[in-house]
């Protein structure tokens, strides 16, 4: 991968160690955006997410084209912004990559299914291009 400029590389850091909230947009086969909620991480130059079988999902293995949006929830004016290409959807048979994205989001294993009945993929994606924004909190009125 060809290393992308970013303007707060600590802040990527930060905000894609969690546990806070990402959107991800993918693309419909109109070319419509469609928006979800996911957990999120950072793997090297990579960031993954996970996902079992739906629209989401759909959407990228036609179309790999990908952005994805962290928030501090404690100021959102604190974010980082990534538009890229998913690189690789791949079987997470064992639950490990969801059970690891679980820990810090809820700090427990993933709980809402088990292999035997959810299939589940890890996705790799790509940054092409990466946005931070890390602005103080307004004054509270008071």
């Amino acid at each position: 991968m060809e290393s992308v400029a970013v303007d707060d590389p600590a802040l990527v850091e930060e905000l894609f160690a969690g546990p806070f909230p990402c959107c991800l947009t993918s693309l419909r086969a109109n070319g419509e955006p469609y928006s979800v909620v996911v957990w999120a991480a950072r793997d090297d130059e990579r960031f993954t997410v996970n996902a079992a079988e739906g629209r989401w999902l759909a959407n990228l293995r036609r179309d790999p084209r990908v952005a994805l949006v962290v928030v501090d929830t404690d100021n959102i004016l604190r974010h980082v912004g990534v538009d890229g290409v998913v690189t690789a959807i791949e079987p997470d048979d064992e639950y490990a990559h969801i059970d690891a994205l679980s820990r810090v989001y809820e700090g427990r294993p993933y709980a809402y299914s088990t292999p035997e009945e959810v299939p589940r993929f890890r996705v790799e994606i790509e940054a092409r291009r990466i946005r931070t924004l890390d602005l103080p909190a307004p004054p509270v009125d008071g």
